[in-house]
């Protein structure tokens, strides 16, 4: 399953994501899977706690484009988990993407790694468990050896299937 959402892009990040989709020859929505993905392969330094959410930069109104995406409801949840763990909202982590990562993907495609695996977020998973009537809730953004040996009839995990 899809889901359709929309970003808010600067026109400057925007003319970057066509021009690197243009000489990559990939789809841009592709690259910006390639981008979240290498943002949260860096979430051990990104986590942030206790503070309000962090927007791009204000500019004129006709500088910024709603790009629509189109992701699955795996990498939805990431995006959500990412801006809420970041504490950036998810159009300012794809420009910070933009701005510490294209250029070494890039360079990455063009050297031959053309991972095109539109399914990068493959072990999400969500437990919710209730005791004594505290609710408490486990995200996993990959497998732990340990929950694949936990039976749990009361909690919901979800896992993609390819």
């Amino acid at each position: 399953m899809t889901i359709d959402t929309t970003i808010h892009v600067h026109k400057n990040i925007l003319e970057i994501l066509n021009k690197r989709a243009e000489a990559t020859g990939m789809a841009r929505t592709c690259i910006i899977k390639l981008l979240m993905q290498r943002v949260m392969k860096s979430s051990q330094k990104m986590i942030k706690a206790y503070s309000r959410i962090k927007y791009q930069q204000r500019d004129t109104k006709d500088n910024w484009y709603r790009l629509h995406i189109s992701v699955t409801e795996y990498e939805y949840e990431y995006y959500l988990d990412m801006r809420k763990f970041f504490k950036m909202s998810v159009s300012y982590i794809l420009a910070f993407a933009v701005w510490k990562y294209l250029d070494d993907i890039v360079n990455e495609l063009l050297n031959g790694n053309k991972n095109t695996d539109n399914y990068f977020f493959r072990n999400y998973i969500l437990i919710k468990e209730t005791l004594d009537g505290i609710v408490r809730w486990q995200i996993y953004w990959g497998i732990d050896p340990q929950i694949l040996n936990m039976p749990s009839p009361h909690a919901y995990c979800e896992t993609p299937t390819l």
